[in-house]
């Protein structure tokens, strides 16, 4: 079975596009992150404003299913290529993309370098909003977090490669039927934009960490399924 075709040159000047608009809004207005924070924010609730267990327990939920389905996508794999053939309809290739992605993205570009290392402080810990840490502008290595910091957003960057990987299942030949494929991928991109809202409102991230986390993630995705799917083999041979 092989994999869906999509436009390299499209989706990558696509991307290049995201880019280049998310630095030039966050890095030369960097108080738009603070002006959007603060629509969530008051004096006497903090971030509490808009606080509601629902949400957490949504927000918690996405979560499980995104450590389920890395999981499930590594197991399928192994059988895949034990097997020498398609385990549940998904080829060794698309689960191997699944996984990579999530390992990659989420594990080591986010988690793994740019949390470690940015030092940027959360939005409710910056003096503008009631904390005792300096607020910098996206981008910038500061010395205001030392683990598990602002820039980017882990839980952001985890569901958009959910969302990826959805969106590659559905796009698999004889995957499942129109109307699932439609459902899947809209839940796809409201779980992610459900997540990008909560971490916002919640006072755990500002816009650019969520912007910049997914942004990561998409243009790893894009790489990655340049590879698995034989586009960069085809280029040399070209």
């Amino acid at each position: 079975m092989l994999l869906p075709r999509i436009d390299f040159l499209k989706t990558g000047l696509a991307l290049a596009l995201g880019w280049g608009v998310a630095f030039a809004l966050f890095r030369g207005w960097p108080g738009i992150d603070l002006a959007v924070s603060g629509l969530f924010w008051s004096p006497e609730a903090g971030f509490g404003v808009l606080q509601n267990p629902l949400w957490e327990a949504l927000r918690n939920g996405l979560w499980d299913l995104e450590i389920a389905l890395a999981v499930a996508a590594f197991a399928l794999m192994v059988a895949a290529w034990m097997r020498g053939r398609a385990v549940a309809g998904l080829p060794v290739r698309a689960t191997g993309f699944i996984v990579a992605l999530f390992a990659l993205g989420p594990g080591v570009l986010v988690n793994g370098l740019f949390k470690s290392f940015a030092g940027r402080a959360r939005p409710a810990t910056v003096t503008e909003f009631g904390g005792d840490r300096l607020f910098t502008p996206a981008g910038t290595f500061a010395d205001q977090c030392s683990r598990n910091c602002s820039f980017p957003s882990g839980e952001v960057s985890s569901v958009v490669a959910m969302a990826v990987a959805l969106w590659l299942i559905a796009a698999l030949p004889g995957a499942m039927p129109v109307r699932g494929r439609r459902a899947l991928r809209i839940f796809a991109v409201v779980a992610a934009l459900f997540v990008i809202a909560q971490r916002i409102v919640a006072g755990r991230h500002f816009l650019s960490d969520t912007v910049f986390a997914a942004l990561m993630v998409l243009t790893l995705a894009w790489g990655l399924y340049a590879l698995v799917s034989g586009r960069f083999a085809h280029a040399r041979r070209g």
